[in-house]
C-alpha cells in the first residue's frame, strides 16, 4: 500500500511539472480529493470539504415566523408557533429521518432583549428515545455555565447583542424532537437550523460526549489562518508584495497554471483605499468576484473590526479572507484601483496563499454575489442570492439603512430562501438581526464573533430626519445551505415588505453551472388522466378529493389565491400508492410533494418498490397559507437501477387525532 501511494504522489508531482507548475509539487493531500465527503456539518475539519457539493443533503430552518405573513412573529397565547402540546411539552421541532440540528437561536423580551427565563426548559430527544439527551433551563444552553456548552460554541444576549445562539452539532439517525416546558405563555422567538439527509450512513447519534475540540479550535483562530496546516503542506506557496496604485491601474497575482486552490488573501491599505480598491477573482477563466475590498472583507463603515473566521480585519490591520477556493486549471487575483481620475495614489500590501492540489471532482468554484440598492421599492424582497445550477451558500455581509427616518424598523424583515425551484421557502426567518444571531435591533451594541457579528451601527444626518444604518455578517459553515438546481434568497423590506430601504449585500457561495437534478415525471391529482397514468390509488375509508384556494408561504401579502386539488384522508391505517418513472438508472432521486397544510399533516413513511425509503416529516398547520412543498431525497442504494418506481405512502397518525394526510402533486426529480 505504501509503495502504491508513493507512486501516486510521484505521478501527481510529474503532472504538476508538466502543467507548468515548475518547482512546486502537487500536495500529497490531493490523494484525499476523491474521498467520501464527511458529514456536511463537519466542514471545519478540512478546507477542502467546504467547497464540496455532495448529494442528499438539505439545510432547512424551523422558526417562530408568522405563518400568515403578518407584521410580527408569533409570540402570543394560542398561536401556532408550537407544532403541538404533547404531555405538557410544547414541541417546536420534529424530524423523522437522518440529519443534525446545528444551530439553535432564541431571544426573549418586550421591546428590548431580556435574560432567558430559567423556568423554561429545553428538551432534545433523538432516534425516538423517550428520555431526552438534553434537558436544561434555557439560559444554561447559551450562558457558558454548562460544561461543553461554552464559547465559542455558545453565546448569550450580552455577547451576541440581544440574541442567544448555540452552534452544537446534534446528529441523529432516526429523527429528533425538541420541546419546551413552561413556555406556553411567554414571549419567546426561536430558530432551529438543521440538515436533512437522504441516508444516515456512518453518522453517529448525539451522546453529549462528542469530541468537539477541532470545532472549538478553528473558531478560536478567527483573525488568523483557520487551517494553518494547509500553509505548511507540500505545494503551498505564498506571494507577497506592495505597490502604490493610481486610478485605472491594477496589480494581478496569477496562480501557477495547474490545479489547486486559493487558501488566503490578505491586504493592508487605508480605509479610503479599502473603499476605492476592487478585488477581482478569476477561476478557470471565469470572473467570480468583482467588488470593493471594503465590501468583500466586510469592513465598510465598521466601528468594531469584523473578526469572522473566513473574512474580516486582523490585529495587524490586514484585511483577510480564508475561503478555500478550488480551481482546475488556473486562477488570478487582481487588485484594481477604481478611483476617480486625478486622485492621489493608494498604497496596498498583499499576501496571497495558494496550494497545489487536485480538487475533489464535486467541488464548486468560489464566487461572490454583490448587490447594491440605493433605494428599494416596498413590496418585493431585496435579492440576496439568485443562482441557477448546483452549489452551496456559505456566508453573507449586509449593510442596511433606513430611508428618511431614524427608525430601525427595516430590520423587521424576514429572510426567505427558496431552494431548487420550490415555491415554499425552505428557510423563513424572523428578522434581520435574528438572521445574524442578534436580537431586538442588536440592542447590546456592535460586536464581532467568529461566525457572526454586527460591526457597525451609525446615524447618518441629513434630510428631514436622517437615516439609520446597520451592518452585519454571518458565516454558514456547519450550516452551509446546499442547492441542487437553483437558489433564490431574499430579504423582506420591513415587517411586511412595506418600507423602502438602502442596502449593500455580499453573498459568498460555491457553485457549478450544471443542475444536479431535473424533473422527470409528475403526478397531478387534479387531472384524472394523470391519476390513471400513474396508477394512483388510496386505501382509506374516508379518502376524498376536493378543490381549495390558497397561497404558499413567503409570497406577497396581496398575491392572489391559487386553486389546487387535494386528496386527503384521516383514517388510521390509510395509505396511497402511485408509480413514477425515470429515464436513467443511476444517481440521486428526489420526491417532491405538494400538500394542503390547512390542517397538520402527520409524518408519512415512504416505501419504494416494497422497501422503506424514507419519511416525509410532520407538517405543521397553516390555515392562512395552505399550499406547501416538502422534498425527500432518496439514497441511490434505495432506488437501485429501477426506472419504474412504485411508491407507497403510509402516514403515521398520532393518537390525539386532528391530523390529515394530504397530497396535491408528486414530482420525481432525478440526476441529470
Amino acid at each position: 500500500m505504501a509503495k502504491g501511494i508513493a507512486r501516486r504522489i510521484a505521478f501527481l508531482r510529474l503532472v504538476g511539472l508538466l502543467l507548468g507548475f515548475a518547482g512546486v509539487a502537487l500536495a500529497p493531500a490531493s490523494l484525499f480529493g476523491a474521498s467520501p465527503p464527511k458529514p456536511p456539518w463537519e466542514a471545519w475539519l478540512d478546507p477542502r470539504e467546504l467547497p464540496r457539493l455532495p448529494p442528499g443533503d438539505q439545510v432547512l430552518l424551523r422558526s417562530s415566523h408568522c405563518p400568515s405573513g403578518c407584521r410580527f412573529d408569533r409570540t402570543s397565547d394560542g398561536d401556532p408557533r408550537f407544532l403541538r402540546i404533547e404531555n405538557g411539552e410544547a414541541v417546536i421541532f420534529e424530524e423523522a429521518g437522518a440529519g443534525a440540528v446545528v444551530r439553535i437561536w432564541m431571544t426573549q423580551g418586550s421591546g428590548v432583549s431580556a435574560p432567558l427565563d430559567p423556568a423554561i426548559r429545553l428538551l432534545v430527544r433523538v432516534d425516538g428515545e423517550a428520555a431526552p439527551r438534553i434537558n436544561l433551563p434555557l439560559p444554561a444552553l447559551f450562558d457558558g455555565t454548562t460544561p461543553r456548552l461554552t464559547a465559542p460554541l455558545a453565546f448569550d444576549r450580552d455577547d451576541s447583542s440581544g440574541g442567544n445562539v448555540l452552534y452544537l452539532p446534534i446528529p441523529y439517525r432516526k429523527g429528533c424532537k425538541i420541546s419546551l416546558v413552561g413556555a406556553e405563555h411567554e414571549r419567546l422567538w426561536f430558530q432551529i437550523t438543521f440538515h436533512r439527509l437522504a441516508q444516515a450512513g456512518a453518522i453517529s447519534t448525539y451522546t453529549g460526549t462528542e469530541d468537539l475540540a477541532a470545532w472549538r479550535a478553528i473558531l478560536a483562530r478567527a483573525g488568523s489562518d483557520p487551517w494553518p496546516d494547509s500553509a505548511q503542506a507540500p505545494g503551498a506557496r505564498t506571494d507577497s508584495g506592495d505597490t502604490n496604485l493610481l486610478p485605472g491601474r491594477s496589480v494581478a497575482i496569477p496562480a501557477p497554471a495547474a490545479p489547486g486552490y486559493l487558501r488566503a488573501i490578505r491586504l493592508r491599505t487605508s480605509p479610503r483605499g479599502a473603499e476605492r480598491l476592487r478585488l477581482r477573482l478569476t477561476f478557470d477563466g471565469e470572473l467570480r468576484a468583482d467588488l470593493a475590498a471594503a465590501d468583500f472583507f466586510g469592513v465598510r463603515g465598521a466601528t468594531v473590526p469584523p473578526r469572522a473566521l473566513l473574512f474580516g480585519q486582523a490585529d495587524d490591520g490586514f484585511l483577510y479572507a480564508y475561503f478555500p477556493a478550488p480551481f482546475f486549471a488556473n486562477a488570478k487575483v487582481e487588485i484594481f484601483d477604481a478611483g476617480t481620475s486625478g486622485a492621489q495614489p493608494v498604497r496596498v500590501e498583499w499576501q496571497i496563499g495558494w496550494n497545489a492540489e487536485i480538487p475533489a471532482a464535486d467541488s464548486g468554484r468560489f464566487g461572490v454575489a454583490y448587490g447594491f440598492a440605493p433605494k428599494t421599492t416596498p413590496g418585493p424582497d431585496l435579492p440576496l442570492l439568485a443562482i441557477d445550477g448546483r452549489g452551496k451558500w456559505v456566508g453573507l455581509f449586509a449593510e442596511i439603512g433606513s430611508v428618511r427616518t431614524l427608525s430601525r424598523e427595516v430590520l423587521e424583515g424576514d429572510e426567505r430562501v427558496y431552494l431548487d425551484g420550490a415555491r415554499h421557502p425552505g428557510i423563513y426567518g424572523t428578522g434581520v438581526e435574528d438572521l445574524f444571531n442578534g436580537g431586538f435591533y442588536f440592542d447590546r451594541g456592535p460586536f464581532a464573533l467568529p461566525l457572526h457579528g454586527s460591526p457597525a451601527h451609525r446615524i447618518i444626518p441629513g434630510g428631514p430626519a436622517g437615516e439609520d444604518v446597520t451592518s452585519a455578517y454571518r458565516l454558514f459553515l456547519s450550516d452551509a445551505i446546499p442547492f441542487r438546481t437553483s437558489i433564490r434568497a431574499g430579504l423582506e423590506t420591513g415587517p411586511t415588505g412595506n418600507l423602502p430601504l438602502r442596502a449593500r449585500t455580499v453573498a459568498y457561495y460555491y457553485s457549478r453551472p450544471e443542475s444536479a437534478l431535473a424533473p422527470v415525471d409528475r403526478l397531478d391529482l387534479s387531472d384524472p388522466a394523470s391519476r390513471g397514468a400513474h396508477a394512483y390509488s388510496v386505501a382509506a375509508s374516508d379518502a376524498a378529493c376536493g378543490v381549495f384556494t390558497s397561497r404558499f408561504e413567503g409570497g406577497p401579502l396581496v398575491a392572489p389565491d391559487e386553486s389546487a386539488t387535494s386528496c386527503s384522508y384521516a383514517s388510521s391505517g390509510g395509505r396511497d400508492t402511485f408509480t413514477l418513472r425515470r429515464t436513467g438508472t443511476t444517481g440521486t432521486v428526489r420526491l417532491c410533494r405538494r400538500l394542503d397544510a390547512g390542517r397538520a399533516n402527520p409524518a408519512a413513511d415512504v416505501y419504494l418498490n416494497g422497501a422503506r425509503a424514507g419519511t416525509f416529516p410532520f407538517q405543521e398547520a397553516n390555515p392562512f397559507r395552505r399550499l406547501r412543498q416538502a422534498d425527500l431525497d432518496l439514497s441511490p442504494g434505495t432506488v437501485g437501477g429501477a426506472t419504474e418506481l412504485r411508491f407507497e405512502i403510509v402516514p403515521r397518525f398520532s393518537a390525539g387525532g386532528g391530523e390529515v394526510h394530504s397530497e396535491v402533486t408528486y414530482e420525481l426529480w432525478s440526476s441529470r
